[in-house]
This record gives C-alpha cells, sequence and structure tokens, in this order.
C-alpha cells in the first residue's frame, strides 16, 4: 500500500512525516526516495512544507512524489512554524520531523516505530545521525550547560563513549536533533508545539525535548537506526551567520529554562571562551592556511555579537 494512499483513515495513519524544503529538488528528491520504501511497511502520511521555494522545487514534488501531501508557503516561514502546520494536521500514533537534507537508511523508521511500541515510558525516540561517509555525527546529547562554552567537546566524547558501551541498545538522552525526531503523539499533546520564538532555526528542538523529559517522558537514541545526515546544507544557505543564531537561540533557551543569573553565568562563559580562541586563532592568519583561521574568527565574532546584542533585546 503507496504511503499516503487517500483509501487510509485517520485512525489507520500509524506514522506522519512532517519535511520542509527550501529550493531543495534534489536534496528533498533523495529524502523522499529513502522513505518511499520504508513506508511501504508503515501506514503513514507524509507531509512536506515548501517553504516559498523560487525554483520550482513544489511542482517537482508534485509530479515525482504524488503519494506526498505538500503545503506551499506563500512566504517564508522559520523551523518550528514550517513544521506546526504538519502537527496540527497530524493523524498518525507518532509524528516524526524530518530534515530535507537527510537519507533514510533501511528498517530506520520500522525500527523507531516499534521502539516507541514496545516502550510507553518514551515520549521521543531519534535515529543515529551519520555523515555521508558515515561516521556517527558528533553533537551533544545533553542540554546546554555553561561548560559547553568552554569545553565543547568534552560531553559529546563521554556520550560517544556511553554509545560504544550501549553498542546496538538504546540510549538515554536528554535531547535528539530535530533532524530526524519521532514523537509519541500523546506526548505531544501533553506538552504543545514547537516554540516559533526560536525561528528561523535552532534549539528548537533542544526545547521541545525539555518540555518532554519535564513531563515525565523519557527520550532514547537508537544506534541501530541510521539516517544519514548532509549537515548544514541547508543551514549554510539559509543563515549566512548562523554562528550568532544559534548561539541567540541558546540564550533564548536559557531565559525560558534556567535562572537569569544561570543565563548570565552562561553568556560570560561565552566571552571568555570566544575572547581566548580569538586570541589563540589571529596570528594564524599569516599562515597559508589561513583561510580556516578566519572562518573560525569569523564564527567566534558571531557568537560575540550574539552576546551583547541579546543583551540590550
Amino acid at each position: 500500500m503507496r504511503p499516503n494512499d487517500p483509501t487510509h483513515s485517520s485512525a489507520a495513519v500509524l506514522l506522519t512525516i512532517s519535511i520542509a524544503t527550501w529550493n531543495n529538488r534534489d536534496l528533498i528528491g533523495n529524502c523522499l526516495r529513502s522513505i518511499e520504501g520504508e513506508l511501504s511497511h508503515l501506514p503513514a502520511e507524509v507531509f512536506v512544507v515548501d517553504n516559498a521555494s523560487t525554483n520550482g522545487t513544489g511542482g517537482v514534488i508534485r509530479v515525482r512524489f504524488p503519494w506526498v501531501r505538500l503545503i506551499p508557503n506563500a512566504r517564508p516561514l522559520g523551523f518550528s512554524a514550517n513544521h506546526n502546520q504538519v502537527l496540527r494536521r497530524a493523524a498518525g500514533r507518532y509524528v516524526l520531523l524530518l530534515n530535507d537534507d537527510t537519507v533514510v537508511q533501511p528498517d530506520a523508521l520500522v525500527r523507531a516505530v516499534r521502539f516507541l511500541d514496545a516502550h510507553s515510558e518514551a515520549g521521543a525516540v531519534g535515529c543515529t545521525l551519520v555523515k555521508p561517509d558515515g561516521k556517527p555525527e558528533r553533537v551533544s546529547q545533553r542540554f546546554p550547560h555553561p561548560l559547553d562554552a568552554v569545553f565543547p567537546r568534552l560531553r559529546q566524547k563521554v556520550d560517544a563513549r556511553c554509545e560504544a558501551a550501549a553498542r546496538e541498545e538504546a540510549v538515554e538522552v536528554d535531547r535528539l536533533s530535530g533532524a530526524c525526531l519521532m514523537i509519541r503523539g500523546a506526548a505531544l499533546r501533553q506538552v504543545g508545539l514547537l516554540d516559533e520564538r526560536f525561528d528561523p532555526a535552532y534549539c528548537e528542538d533542544t526545547d521541545l525535548c525539555y518540555r518532554i523529559k519535564k513531563a515525565g517522558w523519557r527520550i532514547y537514541r537508537l544506534p541501530g537506526a541510521r539516517v544519514v545526515h548532509f549537515r548544514g546544507r541547508t543551514a549554510r544557505r539559509e543563515f549566512a551567520d548562523h554562528a550568532r543564531r544559534l548561539q541567540e537561540a541558546k540564550f533564548l533557551w536559557y531565559r525560558k529554562h534556567r535562572s537569569w543569573p544561570a543565563l548570565w553565568l552562561y553568556k560570560g562563559a561565552v566571552v571568555v571562551a570566544s575572547l581566548g580562541l580569538m586570541v589563540v586563532c589571529s596570528p594564524l592568519l599569516l599562515f597559508p592556511r589561513r583561510r580556516s583561521a578566519r572562518d573560525r574568527l569569523h564564527r567566534l565574532w558571531g557568537r560575540l555579537r550574539a552576546v551583547f546584542g541579546f543583551a540590550r533585546s
């Protein structure tokens, strides 16, 4: 049975998939082809939000993937606003937020659905995101902490060791990436939709996971269920100053879920760490590989702009 067969009743839909795209004809095509075979085993509905593309992306989807329910935006919206359009329509027992720059590996979604079926305490589950070369992405699976600004790799290494110890078993985590996040419908109804204050992007997934955990649910990642993520392809095109935007989103998360002293402690850590790294990186501009140093300095400057810009807002 084809995904999104109009003969499906709402009660029969097990999984609702939400994907947002903008001028990404090739990427969204690869993504949809990767899930088409997967969904032959799952009663599902697939929504794609065309975020006001100007290169005919929506038309390509209509022709090549007629089983997709296309939602065209008249103007560009942010990550949360795009997916919330789908979440309000979702008929599935589970909802999957999926990036258009992903390729789902065989059985990944089936594994995630079976896990949620078997673990009633799980409010959300995520697949393991891997780079195109097959290596796992190293991203923190914990909620933000002031030490992240000073030692950004430390907790990622701890998470990697935990993953290695768990092997193929599910790993309980604080948060998951919105690039591939499957949520139990009951948990979503309890905590509410994505917070559109985080738009255009960044930390809305951290915020949602925090609310899910606070409501008493548990969150897991499945090492054996893999999704290839062409990380940053979309963000680099849409957000020229993504370092600043990411930092601003983290400050907003602190304002929402932590105390004011914790926010200012984190801001202080960002300033100290950024200035220290700028001092270290600046001499590298004199050497042949100065472009990487210049790029890093630009990111550090973006973090500092976020600190002082956010303080004035």
